[in-house]
């Protein structure tokens, strides 16, 4: 029996480890493994890489080195975003503290919001922020504006700049000090927009080794000197007393090396997967009863170059991502950061908000394909032939059952 050929398109999800970034982080895995604050020569030796991953990091950010909190990934770096500035912000604003979010956004987001006081703006059928409904949300209590740079499930790209720009507006003729702070969620990103933190405008940003191909549990929050937070972590003083816990060297260069990567091969992996995105687009749009998630193919609004999130009628999400899988395509129904019990159809149901069964259908019927660096074209031909066959099946079966 010959092998399945397997074809991953779930590369927003997780990316392998790319074998250069395997290559850097060795040495410091299995020979210089020390504590970087300990004294003798291991350990210094560990401490002068970790500087040196920092600087790396923070010059492909346009950022300064101590500007460089360095975590577990996403997930930790959102959390210390938003409770970090929202719980220092608290001691010394004797009003409630307001943070400013959509409701599209990345469950650690989410979740981390919810515990603040709070304003979830709604977007629009592409799942685009209204620049206007913003605006009219600030108030002098809002100290924190989160905004996912680029969606993971819809491709969405939001307008940081244009949104950093009103946020500096608001600071120069309303607001009293500190904030309202900008901070984006840019775990996608790297791979294909600009990271520059300067030209983007912001002062908190969000990435994670694991979306890159980089090593999992390891990402950074970039914190604009000036900026304050309280550390979410207690028990050490590591990153200058914002995040306990001992440092993870060979985390560290990973993620440096993996953003010297994406950095160099952008515009030319951007360019190559538009077209294969395209193609994929184009021909899932030509089946019956398949419609498409995010911004439109003739739409000026922008969408990640990797990513296609369909919803297809009369099937859910779940069957034909375990009907694929058997088939060896990989690829997913969203974000598999949900648990398992949590609703991860929020961000397909805010895009209708108002038709809400008609929203909870699509969400429940949508599938996500999110394109890497593996991708050939003979992969998106297979694909556009095998689901097809695939819907018509399950659609027969569903059939059946009612």
């Amino acid at each position: 029996m010959s092998k399945l050929h397997r074809i991953y398109l779930d590369t927003a999800a997780a990316t392998p480890l790319a074998p250069l970034v395997a290559v850097a982080m060795s040495a410091y895995s299995r020979r210089h493994f020390a504590n970087p604050a300990s004294l003798h020569g291991g350990g210094v030796m560990a401490a002068r890489a970790l500087a040196i991953a920092r600087a790396r990091i923070a010059t492909v950010l346009g950022a300064h080195p101590d500007e460089i909190v360095l975590t577990s990934g996403g997930t930790e770096a959102n959390n210390l975003a938003i409770l970090g500035v929202g719980h220092f912000v608290s001691k010394v604003w004797t009003r409630s503290v307001q943070v400013v979010t959509t409701a599209i956004e990345h469950a650690s987001v989410l979740g981390a919001a919810k515990k603040l006081n709070t304003i979830f703006l709604p977007v629009n059928s592409e799942g685009l922020i209204d620049l206007k409904k913003l605006a009219e949300s600030l108030t002098a209590d809002t100290k924190l504006v989160s905004i996912i740079y680029a969606h993971n499930e819809i491709g969405t790209i939001q307008p940081i700049r244009e949104i950093a720009k009103l946020i500096r507006h608001f600071n120069k003729n309303h607001s009293p000090s500190p904030g309202p702070y900008l901070h984006i969620d840019a775990c996608q990103e790297p791979r294909f927009l600009d990271i520059n933190v300067a030209r983007l405008g912001v002062d908190l940003m969000t990435i994670n080794a694991g979306k890159i191909y980089g090593p999992r549990g390891v990402g950074a929050l970039y914190v604009r000197r000036g900026v304050k937070l309280d550390s979410q972590l207690v028990g050490g003083g590591q990153e200058q007393d914002r995040r306990a816990g001992t440092e993870n060297v060979a985390g560290a260069i990973g993620l440096a090396t993996a953003l010297e990567i994406c950095e160099e091969n952008k515009i030319q992996e951007s360019a190559r997967l538009t077209k294969l995105r395209d193609k994929l687009t184009v021909g899932l749009l030509k089946i019956d009863g398949v419609t498409l998630n995010g911004p439109l193919p003739d739409s000026t609004t922008a969408r990640l170059p990797n990513n296609v999130n369909v919803s297809v009628e009369g099937v859910e999400g779940e069957q034909l991502v375990l009907e694929l899988d058997a088939h060896g395509i990989a690829c997913s129904t969203g974000s598999a950061c949900a648990s398992p019990d949590h609703d991860g159809g929020h961000v397909i149901m805010a895009l209708d908000s108002n038709d809400k069964e008609f929203a909870r259908a699509r969400a429940l019927s949508a599938m996500r394909f999110t394109l890497g660096r593996d991708t050939t074209a003979a992969d998106i031909r297979h694909v556009l032939k095998m689901v097809p066959e695939i819907i018509k099946k399950l659609r027969a079966a569903n059939n059946l059952l009612k």
